[in-house]
């Protein structure tokens, strides 16, 4: 087994861990730094090489009015304040040390239609992020290493970490190899990829959740489970995840049906199971794909009308297929091979509880239905005006909540309550949200405590007792 001596090495590189080695070579100039990656170049990034990669920011890089505040409420005050915190202090500083690197920001327009203005982002997404740094850290003397699969730690007799075990191979089928390192940084996402864990921690049914990039189908878990066996302790919500409405119908990455909310989404018996309009798109876009897969048997169709159609909802829809299209209810209902009768009823039910009137898209109307389970709480219009259209809906996973326990220095925590030396883990791979995700965070705190850890990484080299002479 071949063995090499670094002094950093980072496992996954996406936005995390491409942020760490880049930012311990611009503060440790010379380090051996070696990044190891699963897949071939061209496929190499996981999630981050296929977001869009927005940022829960100001159009300076500051952070948005609610950045703090929406943390903490969504995660019901489970995510450690002192990420939070050096999340948002790290924000802006971050948007520059991207600047500096190659990476440009502009601002754009999500696909929530009541979205009040545009939010920050890379110029080119997540790919850019991949592309210019993975540049920067072989300009800067670093190396990735394609085709290499980490699979568990080396610690010492104190239980600090010193190096990697892993084998060669896309299919981690290779021969194997040990890397030994004096700061390890795992950033190698969490476990949307594994049918395997998504049954343990998520159910059954778990291995039913498609990654929503094809990069998704890379994060394993390896990464938690290798911290897991060296003693981490673990944050983070394991039995939750970040999911998304989208078109079945395309192979397309990322193709969201973010239209749900004006029009009924019903099940494959043609019936309705949830609050469509319970808030605007950006609070209940992951609640809602939940839903689909736990309580419509991962298959959901929305069905609206002309009133919609009419509306600008363009950037809303990431899908390349049209709606299916019908004069009639019941045509409608025979192309989409639900019962007919039930999706009739559904849509008599739900007019009947509804108040006729302009659909406006922008902006929580308050119309409401009445009378009806499951309630409709905004947008609550007839569908009466045909032709009748429908888009298949699935939820995607884009990714786990469960991971490491981290601090806000990106160290690991052993289920002792300390650090477990020479360990650190970034992005996916860390533990921090809990019941619902708050919006264009993830990739943010990938950058923001991958520097972090790059940093430390740094010091700790520095703070290395040189080898007495003679």
């Amino acid at each position: 087994m071949s063995q090499e001596q670094l002094d950093l090495l980072v496992v996954g590189c996406g936005a995390g861990g491409l942020a760490t080695a880049v930012q311990f070579l611009q503060a440790a100039p010379g380090g051996r730094v070696v990044v190891l990656e699963r897949t071939t170049k061209a496929n190499r990034g996981g999630n981050t090489a296929w977001t869009g990669s927005f940022f829960r920011l100001n159009p300076d890089g500051s952070p948005a009015p609610d950045f703090v505040a929406r943390m903490h409420e969504l995660s019901d005050g489970q995510t450690d304040p002192a990420i939070i915190n050096r999340l948002a202090e790290l924000a802006q500083p971050t948007i520059r040390w991207l600047g500096e690197n190659g990476v440009a920001t502009k601002t754009d327009l999500t696909y929530f239609l009541t979205s009040k203005g545009p939010r920050l982002m890379p110029d080119g997404g997540g790919a850019a992020i991949v592309s210019t740094l993975a540049r920067r850290l072989v300009e800067l003397g670093g190396t990735v290493e394609h085709e290499c699969t980490a699979r568990s730690l080396v610690q010492d007799r104190d239980g600090a970490v010193t190096g990697v075990e892993g084998v060669e191979g896309v299919d981690g089928d290779g021969r194997p190899r040990h890397w030994r390192a004096h700061t390890v940084v795992l950033a190698c996402g969490g476990f949307e990829g594994s049918a395997d864990l998504l049954d343990e921690h998520l159910g059954a049914r778990g291995h039913e959740l498609p990654t929503i990039t094809p990069g998704g189908r890379a994060n394993q878990g390896e990464g938690i489970v290798m911290g897991v066996r060296a003693g981490a302790a673990t944050d983070g919500q394991f039995d939750r995840f970040h999911g998304e409405p989208v078109d079945p119908r395309t192979r397309l990455p990322e193709a969201l049906v973010m239209v749900y909310p004006y029009g009924i989404l019903v099940d494959h018996h043609g019936r309705r199971f949830v609050d469509e309009g319970a808030d605007t798109p950006d609070n209940t876009f992951e609640a809602v794909a939940y839903r689909i897969w736990r309580d419509a048997d991962q298959f959901a169709y929305l069905i609206a009308d002309q009133r919609l159609m009419r509306q600008d909802i363009a950037r809303a829809l990431r899908t390349d297929r049209a709606p299916e299209s019908a004069p009639t209810l019941a045509g409608l209902a025979e192309q989409l091979g639900i019962d007919a009768d039930n999706l009739a009823h559904t849509v008599a039910e739900y007019n009947s509880a509804t108040t006729d009137g302009p659909l406006d898209v922008t902006v929580l109307d308050g119309a409401a239905t009445k009378g009806l389970a499951p309630p409709k709480s905004n947008w609550a219009r007839p569908l009466d005006q045909p032709p009748f259209v429908a888009w298949p809906i699935t939820c995607a996973i884009t990714f786990t909540f469960g991971g490491l326990k981290t601090d806000e220095d990106a160290r690991v925590i052993g289920r002792d309550g300390s650090p477990i030396l020479g360990l650190y883990a970034v992005g996916e791979v860390a533990g921090i949200y809990h019941h619902k995700y708050p919006g264009a965070t993830s990739v943010l705190r990938a950058l923001v405590f991958g520097r972090v850890a790059g940093q430390a990484a740094a010091r700790r080299l520095a703070s290395r007792p040189v080898p007495a002479q003679g």
